[in-house]
């Protein structure tokens, strides 16, 4: 066996074994009761979002802080294309002429994830030159930037958002067959991604910047890519949790949410796909304990004091980067287990 078919095997063997986590996930979440059920669905939305940071900052090396604005837009756009026409006319009475088409326009689930995808593609799209060129802590800045220029329109922008009100009467569309089939997508375009020949170029970027710019890489071009990916799939994680929670507000995207997802990526590895799905379902599940032990239904209604949940986040970031930098699969990806690799490395 070469090498391409030795690669090729292990890519569909972590395909198959990410693919079956979720799968359990979202099966626990059917058959449950409807407290599991929604801790499985929005264990599911956190590993489309974290994946399709992964895309951009596993094989760029460059973390985001901004992706949250992409799940801002797909989110907004699953509002105006689910919430019902007749509500609409209420809540957006005063929507410029350009989009008043929006108030009778209700579309269906799949076409709502496709479109709320290409919208957050489009954004990216706007600053992608930018991104394409700078790196390291200058491009981290910007990608905050980024998060608090979208927060702040979105928050100012009463017309058309709604600003600090409420977008409500969302159907909850998000069941846990459409998150785990939006999940098991997301890991296909992540994995594909990864071993594509713009992100294999855009990983040799990642490990030595000067080395892959002699070698003529367009360094730029292909991080201009990934980070298109990357808004694709977050926006449509956007769309799901935007009909997960059916009503949010501008403050539902922002600093907080942000923080979840870094931690989520960090602790599962951001080199990694698999880590990035294994930190988003172990943190979506101790964020949701602690919550929980806030509100006392753990401890016989003796509620912990509130911020908890941020605190314990807070300190196993910490020692996750102390203890492991690069998370708990580092650059290591789930699949064929080490000894049937050897062999087939001897077969070769």
């Amino acid at each position: 066996m070469n090498l391409f078919r030795r690669n090729r095997t292990q890519v569909l063997a972590t395909g198959i074994v990410l693919v079956a986590i979720v799968g359990a996930v979202a099966l626990i979440g059917a058959v449950t009761d409807p407290i599991i059920e929604r801790v499985a669905v929005g264990s599911l939305v956190s590993v489309v979002v974290v994946l399709g940071m992964s895309i951009y900052s596993g094989n760029s090396g460059i973390m985001s802080f901004g992706h949250v604005a992409f799940m801002a837009v797909g989110a907004y756009t699953t509002a105006y294309l689910t919430i019902p026409p007749a509500l609409k006319q209420t809540m957006f009475s005063s929507l410029p002429e350009p989009l008043a088409f929006l108030i009778e326009v209700e579309a269906p689930f799949p076409v709502v994830l496709l479109v709320s995808a290409v919208c957050a593609a489009l954004f990216a799209l706007l600053t992608a030159p930018a991104m394409g060129r700078l790196s390291g802590l200058q491009s981290g800045i910007a990608t905050l930037a980024l998060l608090v220029i979208t927060f702040t329109v979105i928050n100012s922008w009463t017309a058309v958002t709604r600003g600090s009100s409420a977008m409500i009467g969302l159907p909850k569309l998000t069941t846990p067959l459409v998150a785990f089939v939006c999940a098991g997508l997301a890991i296909v375009v992540a994995l594909w991604y990864k071993n594509s020949r713009s992100g294999l170029q855009l990983r040799a970027s990642r490990e030595d910047p000067e080395a892959a710019l002699a070698s003529g890489i367009a360094v730029g071009r292909h991080r201009a890519t990934a980070w298109v990916l990357s808004a694709a799939v977050s926006g449509a994680g956007g769309a799901l949790y935007a009909a997960f929670l059916t009503t949010f507000s501008s403050r539902t995207f922002f600093l907080s949410l942000t923080f979840g997802f870094i931690v989520m990526i960090v602790i599962g590895g951001y080199l990694s796909t698999s880590g990035a799905v294994i930190g988003a379902v172990s943190i979506s599940v101790l964020q949701e304990v602690l919550r929980r032990l806030q509100d006392g239904q753990f401890t016989g209604g003796f509620a912990l004091p509130g911020g908890v949940t941020d605190l314990v986040l807070s300190a196993i970031l910490i020692l996750a980067l102390i203890t492991a930098p690069t998370g708990l699969m580092g650059i290591r990806e789930l699949g064929l287990p080490q000894r049937r690799r050897k062999q087939d490395l001897a077969h070769g």
